[in-house]
């Protein structure tokens, strides 16, 4: 049987109904969700479902439009689907999900064409309660590049001191040394508390050299959804000074996921960042949660050396290994050659300069 899918617009289907679809559905997340698009979403809404013959929504996918932020010089936008995925309807017949799956790609792609956009981002995490939905062929097939990282989830469905054991030794010794030092952990109850995360993130980031949220990003996150306990916030003192360290959580269904974290500079031997990492795996376990996210852990060649740091620091806390995937599909597809020529010139620049700097105790 042929099946025949018509695309809607999230804001046609209405948010009741997607909400509804999202709930059931097993391979559905938070991010899925209305509450998530409308509290978290940057640019243009390009959410849609699918809906088959007899006018039943069968799938839904969550994706935004916004400016590419690697190109600054440029108003080139992108289409990127935030962490969310494809999330099909239960129960369906094996004929039915390859067709869909290429209905949604081709929906995907008409969409980005249509609005302009010169390439399209999507991530597959591995989060929801059935998360392997295998569109790797069908991405492939279409043109897409997919490159997979490693990410890392914790099974809580162990007891505490089989989670301990899991743990790395160096791990054990940092949150034994801030226990005994009187680093304490606090959640988040007012306003405050989350905006002295936000300054703790932005420190970090800027460390880093990584991209700021927009203002006000995690006030309206936590506002939006702590009131249904999908958000948590948790702070690390030490005395009773300013938090060094904060986390935030978000959960949807049996499932936390580690979403941002960040530290003060001046206090980050104190092992408030790991302390915070366990206290929150063990609030994830008390609250009835069958698995922690701790999100993606790259190996060293996969990324710059910083990005690859703060997977080893995930690491830390053990757990089993599934893949990250990341879909990549250039709409214009002399962009694509463009960015190569690009890097291989920035290398070949950088090459230069390192030939042409002076040796230590040269003039």
């Amino acid at each position: 049987m042929t099946h025949r899918f018509k695309i809607l617009p999230r804001t046609v289907i209405g948010p009741s109904t997607w909400d509804r679809f999202v709930e059931e559905s097993s391979e559905a997340w938070l991010f899925h969700t209305s509450r998530w698009q409308a509290a978290a979403g940057v640019g243009m809404d390009r959410s849609f479902g699918l809906v088959n013959e007899n006018g039943i929504l069968r799938a839904v996918v969550s994706q935004r439009s916004e400016r590419i932020p690697q190109i600054r010089q440029a108003p080139l936008r992108r289409i990127y689907n935030d962490r969310s995925g494809l999330a099909r309807a239960a129960g369906m017949a094996e004929s039915e999900k390859a067709e869909l799956d290429a209905a949604a790609i081709g929906a995907v792609q008409h969409i980005g064409r249509y609005t302009g956009a010169l390439l399209v981002n999507w991530e597959f995490p591995t989060m929801s309660p059935e998360p392997e939905v295998p569109l790797t062929s069908v991405l492939a097939r279409s043109g897409f590049g997919i490159r997979s990282i490693p990410a890392k989830v914790v099974d809580l469905t162990q007891t505490e001191a089989a989670l301990w054991e899991g743990y790395r030794k160096g791990c054990k010794s940092t949150i034994r040394k801030a226990q005994r030092e009187g680093v304490c952990v606090t959640c988040a109850t007012v306003l405050a508390d989350v905006e002295s995360f936000s300054e703790l993130h932005a420190e970090t980031m800027r460390r880093v050299g990584a991209r700021l949220p927009p203002a006000g990003y995690f006030l309206r996150l936590w506002n939006t959804l702590s009131p249904a306990g999908q958000c948590e916030v948790l702070l690390a003192r030490l005395g009773p000074g300013p938090p060094i360290a904060g986390i935030m959580t978000m959960r949807w269904k049996s499932a936390t996921y580690y979403y941002a974290a960040g530290s003060a500079q001046a206090h980050r031997n104190a092992g408030g960042n790991t302390l915070l990492v366990h206290e929150a795996i063990l609030r994830s376990r008390a609250q009835g949660d069958q698995t922690f996210h701790l999100g993606p852990t790259p190996l060293r060649e996969q990324v710059d050396e910083k990005t690859y740091l703060v997977g080893r620091f995930k690491n830390q806390f053990g757990g089993f290994e599934v893949p990250w995937r990341i879909a990549t599909l250039f709409l214009w597809p002399g962009l694509a050659g463009a960015k190569r020529a690009a890097h291989l010139l920035q290398a070949l620049k950088d090459k230069m300069k390192r030939e042409h700097r002076p040796k230590i105790g040269q003039n």
